[in-house]
């Protein structure tokens, strides 16, 4: 995974291991940990659903956690980190698959990620996920 950090060089490798300790969770499927990376009004732009709040984003991990039981990865590529001293976002491509590459086929999603620190911890407020699309 390449990673291009902009501005404040120790918050981006902060930010970076926020998204590490989210691809885990995602990895094992643990959706409090998930819950817990985001503020409690998290704003969520996903390919299928648009919600608000921490609840409802760990209600859409649970929704999706049967399709995603055992031997999950987060791959990322073209991952680019914005970060100042308390607010950060990312852009990169991302998916989530088995850890054999490609086994579930699914697509390549363009994923934003937005980090505010608040009492010296930083916390998702806004994810968006989108999935690629030709314009003609």
């Amino acid at each position: 995974m390449s990673v291009q950090f902009v501005g404040d060089v120790h918050t981006a490798q902060e930010i970076l291991f926020k998204i590490k300790q989210w691809d885990n969770a995602v990895a094992k499927m643990d959706i409090q940990t998930l819950t817990d990376l985001c503020q409690k009004d998290v704003s969520v732009f996903d390919v299928s659903s648009q919600l608000e709040g921490a609840l409802a984003y760990k209600a859409l991990w649970e929704q999706y956690s049967p399709y995603f039981a055992e031997d999950v990865c987060v791959y990322r590529q073209d991952v680019k980190i914005y970060a100042e001293n308390d607010l950060a976002f990312v852009h990169c491509y991302s998916k989530v698959d088995r850890s054999e590459q490609n086994s579930l086929n699914l697509p390549w999603c363009r994923t934003t990620l937005c980090f505010k620190k608040t009492q010296g911890k930083w916390k998702m407020v806004h994810q968006h996920i989108s999935m690629p699309r030709a314009m003609i």
